[in-house]
C-alpha cells in the first residue's frame, strides 16, 4: 500500500485543518470569517483551473490539487453558510417548519425596516447579511440557507402587486400559532377546488395568505 509523502499529506489536510481553526476561532473566539470569502471563492477557482489543466494534462499532481480543491470548496460552503444572516442566533419562535415559501416572494411595505422586525418576530424570518441582500432599497429575509427568500420593498404608488402567498400542509395549525403571536388572521376558508386557506394582516395592515399546500 502507498503512502502519500509528509509534503502530500500537508496539502491534502491543509484545507480541512483551516476550516477546524476558522470554526474554532469563529465559535469561541468571535472572529469574523466574512473577509475570507473573496480569497476563498478566487482560490477555488484557481485550483479548478489548475485541476482540469491536470486532468487533460494527466499531471501526477492533479489528486492533489482536487483534493485541495475539495477542501477549499468545503471551507467556502462554510463560511457562506456561517455569514448568509445578519445574526447567527436562530429565532426561538419560528413557523419554518409549517411554512414554505414557494418561491423568490416581494411583498410591498412603507417601511422596510420597521417591517422587517414584524416579519422576524412574528413568523421567524431572518435577515440576511448587508452583502447578501438582493436590492439596495429592500430587505430580504429567509427561514434558513435552503429556502426562498423574502424580499420587503417599498410600495409602488402607482402599480400594486398581488396578496404574497405562503404554503403549509397545517393551515389550522399555522393559523392558530399566528393568532397566538398577536397576529390578526381571518377565518379558514375553501375555494372553488377544495384548497383550505385564511388571510391575515401584516405589522403595515397588509394582507397575506396562507393557503394549503397543493
Amino acid at each position: 500500500m502507498h503512502i502519500p509523502s509528509a509534503s502530500v499529506l500537508v496539502i491534502l489536510l491543509a484545507p480541512f485543518l483551516l476550516w477546524a481553526l476558522s470554526l474554532v476561532l469563529s465559535e469561541f473566539g468571535q472572529v469574523p470569517m466574512r473577509p475570507l470569502k473573496p480569497w476563498l471563492v478566487a482560490a477555488v477557482w484557481l485550483l479548478w483551473g489548475a485541476g482540469t489543466i491536470g486532468f487533460v494534462a494527466d499531471g501526477p499532481w492533479r489528486s492533489a490539487v482536487w483534493s485541495l480543491y475539495a477542501g477549499l470548496s468545503l471551507l467556502l460552503g462554510w463560511v457562506k453558510r456561517r455569514h448568509l444572516f445578519e445574526s447567527n442566533v436562530k429565532p426561538r419562535q419560528s413557523l419554518a417548519s409549517f411554512l414554505t415559501v414557494p418561491q423568490t416572494t416581494y411583498v410591498e411595505v412603507r417601511d422596510v425596516t420597521a417591517a422587517s422586525g414584524w416579519y422576524a418576530e412574528k413568523f421567524g424570518l431572518r435577515k440576511l447579511a448587508a452583502t447578501e441582500q438582493a436590492r439596495p432599497d429592500g430587505i430580504t429575509l429567509q427561514f434558513d440557507e435552503s429556502s426562498d427568500a423574502v424580499t420587503l420593498i417599498p410600495k409602488d404608488l402607482v402599480k400594486s402587486r398581488p396578496a404574497p402567498v405562503f404554503f403549509t400542509r397545517k393551515v389550522g395549525r399555522v393559523r392558530d400559532r399566528l393568532i397566538a403571536n398577536g397576529v390578526s388572521a381571518g377565518p379558514v376558508q375553501t375555494d372553488r377546488q377544495g384548497t383550505s386557506f385564511f388571510e391575515l394582516l401584516d405589522g403595515e395592515g397588509n394582507t397575506l395568505e396562507v393557503s394549503e399546500k397543493p
